[in-house]
């Protein structure tokens, strides 16, 4: 299978939102070339609010997607273009476990066991 073009990226991405019950018509920014930063933890969690939640169904839907393949930290991979993903989701989930930071060559997150049982029950664990 080949990198998804852009309008299918968005399709799965809006597809995600809505089945989760997401109404808010989201923006997504698709560039050319990873994310400037994206490859350090510190960038992604710069000016995060300690008091902003993780268990939101925006996040539940990006984790809906790492499920199925990590994401990329510089952005997912499309036929010419990267699909940046959202700072604020990515950087409050890692802090509240529900995916990890790793990788040097190819930083990217993935899913943990506490981001799958969230997905496998529909319930966080707060």
């Amino acid at each position: 299978m080949g990198r998804l073009k852009r309008a299918e990226a968005r399709e799965i991405l809006r597809d995600e939102l809505e089945r989760v019950g997401y109404e808010v018509v989201s923006a997504f920014q698709i560039e050319e070339g990873a994310r400037p930063g994206s490859d350090q933890l510190d960038w992604w969690h710069h000016n995060t609010p300690a008091n902003e939640r993780s268990e939101t169904l925006r996040s539940q839907a990006y984790l809906r997607i790492a499920s199925d393949q990590p994401l990329y930290a510089g952005g997912l991979l499309l036929d010419k273009k990267r699909l940046w993903l959202d700072r604020s989701v990515m950087s409050r989930c890692e802090r509240d476990g529900y995916i990890a930071f790793e990788g040097e060559l190819h930083p990217r997150f993935i899913l943990t066991e506490r981001g799958r049982e969230w997905l496998r029950t529909g319930e966080p664990k707060i």
